[in-house]
Formats: C-alpha cells, structure tokens, sequence
C-alpha cells in the first residue's frame, strides 16, 4: 500500500512539473515563454504572443477559450521583441516592480511602481485586470490602468480622481502591425 501511495505522488508531482499553467506570479519565479498565467475561473490567459504572420513577440492577455484568440492587453505594445528571442521573461525585480526582460535581460517594458515593497506578488483576475500587490494585497499597480482597445467589466476609464492618472481606451491599427495610434 505504502509503495501504492508513493507511486501516485510522484506521478502527480511529474505532471505539475510539466504544466505549463500558473495561477500567480511570485517575487521568485519568472513567467518565461512556454507559460501562460491563467485566471482562477480560467477566463483570461497571460503570456507571449506573436500576432499571425509577425515577427515580433508580446505579452499579452487574451480570452483562454475563445477561437480566434482576442487580445484584450498587450504590456509591451509599442517595444516589441523579435521573434527568434527565445529567451524573454516577465519577473518581479528586487524593486517590486514587474518588469518584462527580453534574452539579453534588458528591460522592455516595467510597471515603473515608486512604492518600494520588498514582496510583491502578481495575478490574473476573472475580470482580465493583472494585478501587482504587496504582501497585504494592497495594489501596486494594475493593468486597468494601461487599457489597450478592449473594456472589460470593472475597468474604468478617464480620469483616476486619486492619482490624476488618465485611462484612454488604445486602439492598434491592424492584426499583423500593431502599431498604435490614440
């Protein structure tokens, strides 16, 4: 029985390893390009993305189970990073801040936080927001407040009354170019 029990551990401990969905983003532990961070309801999707017939990467939010794929987000829209880099991570720095690294670890793009935490934590709400939190859920910074072209329930645009900052829906010119214009 015991041999039994060891088996069936060691088999679902080999299957989470292989899985390449994640449910957050720890301070420790990058996204790198063959995961994806899925919303606990399993709505939206987080990753890398390269539009059809690009050669430029993104990293994105999309609808998980929707045929064709929508984009709702992209954090990198106007810095992409070619294609053949294989090597692109999203990580939370040692400054609390998301930053997306491409293969040669520089920076492209970052939340740019000024609130110093030395815990942060990431995730995918049902609502499609990612998130950025300390350790006391507070928010650091949330994607809501970056729209792309896509309002989705809870997002508010204008102007935030605390922060001044301005949330304009972004639209991009075309499929393949993605280019923005405001």
């Amino acid at each position: 029985m015991t041999l039994h029990l060891w088996s069936l551990l060691v088999f679902f401990l080999l299957q989470a390893l292989h899985n390449s969905t994640i449910y957050n983003i720890p301070a420790s532990i990058p996204l790198v390009q063959n995961q994806t961070l899925v919303s606990s309801s399993q709505i939206f999707e987080l990753g890398f993305f390269k539009p059809n017939g690009s050669a430029k990467q993104y990293l994105g939010i999309w609808y998980k189970n929707m045929t064709p794929s929508k984009k709702v987000w992209v954090a990198n829209r106007n810095k992409p990073i070619g294609d053949t880099d294989k090597s692109a991570s999203l990580i939370i720095g040692n400054d609390g801040n998301l930053k997306l690294l491409d293969g040669q670890q520089n920076t492209v793009w970052s939340t740019n936080v000024m609130a110093k935490s030395n815990y942060s934590a990431a995730h995918l709400s049902d609502y499609g927001n990612f998130v950025l939190q300390d350790r006391n859920a507070n928010i650091l910074w949330e994607s809501f407040d970056e729209p792309t072209d896509t309002l989705l329930p809870n997002m508010k645009i204008g102007v935030n009354v605390k922060t001044g900052k301005k949330r304009n829906l972004i639209s991009w010119k075309g499929d393949s170019s993605k280019e923005t214009f405001e």
